[in-house]
Formats: C-alpha cells, structure tokens, sequence
C-alpha cells in the first residue's frame, strides 16, 4: 500500500460537463471542479507549488513563519500547507472575508488578523519585515503563482478535453489561474479563445478595453475571490482576447442554478465564470467546447450567499427563496 499525504491530494481534480446548460446543439459547457482540492479551491496547486519554490531556493526552511494576504482560499492553503510541513503561519483577510473562511484557516492552526477591504493586502509585506525567519509567500507579484497553472491545471484541463477546447473563461483575482491556464491553451493551440470573465466594480475589464481611468470603475462588490481594486503583477492581459462583465446577481443566481440543477456547491466567483462561458457559448455554433473553472466550494458561503437574510440584507430579496 503506497503512502499518501495531504499535499499528494491536491489537482488532478474532475472535469465535468454541464448538461443542463448547453444553449444550443453542439455547444458544450465545461467545468473543472477545483474544489476537490484539499482546502476545498484551486489555491491549493499554487501554494504548494509557491512554497516549494521557496524551500529549493532557500527562503523557507523549518524555523519560517509563513505570512500572506488573502480573501480566504489562499489563507486556507497557505495554513494547510504550513501546518503539514510543521511550520507556523499568519494570514491577513479583508473585512468581507465569509465567516467559514475565517474559522477554516483558523483551523489549521494559523493567526489571523482582519484588517479592511482596501487595505490588508499591504500588512503581509511590513509583517514579513519584521524578521528573517518571516516569508511573504506574495501570490499576487510571485511569477511562480502562474506558473504552477501552467504547470498543473492547465495541462490537465488539455489533458482532459484531449486538446478539444474552443474557449476557456475564467475571472481573475491574483490573474495566476487565467494566465497559467491560458498560456499552455495557447502554446497547445492559438486559436484558443480566452475570456476574463470580471465583476462590476474591478479595474480588470476596464484596464484591459485601455481605459485611462479604470481606477474609477472601483465600486463595491459581493462575490469573493474574483476581480481587483489595482493591477496585480501575476495577470498577464496579453493572453486575454476578451472581457465580459458580470454582476453580484448574475453570479448568485447562477450559483444557485448550479446546486438546483448540477448539484453542484460552489461559490460566487465560480457562478461568474459559468455565466460568462454561458455567454460565450450563446454566440457559438457547434461543434464548440468552452471550459471554465468552480474555484471553491460553496460551503465556505454558507453565511452569505447561501442565507436567506444576507441576501435581503442586500438587496437580493428574489433570490432569497
């Protein structure tokens, strides 16, 4: 019997075909279901492939504290992959992360420090100043975070479809998982169409249409792990062909439609995505594969945009039976 370890779990996750979203004949929808990671998301592949880096390189060793700013899934990663490998972390999360997020990466065994939306993605650097046995694991400037997509999800995505994919649609936090996924689509095929599928209220769409005040598109929005208030160095917009912009209600609707009709629990990021590849899809003619990503799983939500009261508290009121 070979020996199996919780970092041995993480990526050769399913990829499935949503049948009951397919807009016409021939045009098919596909998912990859990154939630069967170990902490339940895809951040799973990049931190572990991230921290690997850092220990061949030197930076990490067995007195380091791993330190990182996160809306949640890569806290989780980061306190999972830290507590396997006997070291201690601290984890930075905005205001809006979900209660279950927090109290997951608390689990673990790591300290969290809440600090407001706009702001707690700078406390990782000053605290990682602090001392040298500190690591600033930094996913949203480290090149290794895109490459860890491009090493492992986008060639399994390949893998899985045996190269038949017309278009990948995916939204952009860090922009590690629609970069690395795109660059090897691409490298496999150029005709792959890439698709960033973004939030009202991020810069992403509008930086990337050339918009000279994109900063001014910043408004407030619900759906986690999705969208930026500024650019971040892991997203390459050069492998980007197009941008779709989806809404809170667009993506909670579409999340819910996924448990109802898929069974499938997932969160809000990822009813973004397949409502943008469902868009893609309407404008194509068979025989057509989009593939799309479901981020994390849905029981990280089960606060928010699975509970009847934050949904009116928030003015979703009709989605809210």
């Amino acid at each position: 019997m070979s020996k199996i370890e919780a970092l041995d779990l993480i990526g050769q996750t399913n990829l499935v075909h949503l049948k009951t979203l397919d807009p016409k004949p021939g045009v098919e929808i596909y998912a990859k279901l990154e939630y069967m990671n170990p902490t339940g998301s895809t951040k799973d592949r990049i931190i572990a492939y991230m921290v690997q880096k850092g220990i061949e390189e030197g930076k990490i060793n067995k007195n380091t504290t791993l330190v990182e700013g996160s809306s949640g899934n890569t806290g989780a990663s980061v306190a999972m992959i830290a507590s396997s490998m006997g070291l201690k972390s601290i984890i930075f999360v905005p205001d809006k992360c979900s209660e279950e997020k927090i109290a997951i990466i608390k689990s673990y065994g790591a300290e969290v420090i809440v600090k407001p939306e706009l702001t707690y993605g700078k406390f990782p650097a000053l605290k990682a100043a602090e001392s040298p046995d500190y690591y600033h694991v930094d996913q949203y400037n480290n090149i290794y975070n895109p490459e860890a997509h491009y090493m492992s999800l986008g060639k399994e995505i390949w893998d899985q479809m045996d190269g038949k994919i017309d278009a990948f649609v995916a939204s952009a936090s860090t922009g590690g998982t629609i970069s690395g996924v795109a660059k090897r689509l691409k490298e496999n095929d150029s005709n792959v169409k890439v698709v960033l599928a973004d939030p009202k209220g991020s810069v992403y769409k509008p930086y990337f249409e050339g918009k000279e005040d994109y900063m001014d598109y910043i408004e407030s929005f619900h759906v986690e792990g999705a969208g930026k208030t500024k650019i971040c160095a892991t997203m390459d917009f050069d492998l980007v062909d197009e941008a779709i912009e989806f809404d809170d209600e667009k993506a909670i609707a579409m999340v819910q439609r996924l448990a109802r009709e898929e069974g499938l629990m997932v969160g809000g990021s990822s009813g973004g995505n397949v409502w943008a590849a469902l868009e893609v899809a309407k404008r194509m003619e068979g025989p057509a594969k989009i593939v799309t990503v479901l981020p994390d799983s849905g029981f990280k939500y089960l606060s928010k945009i699975f509970n009847k009261e934050w949904l009116k508290e928030k003015g979703f009121e009709h989605l809210a039976n």
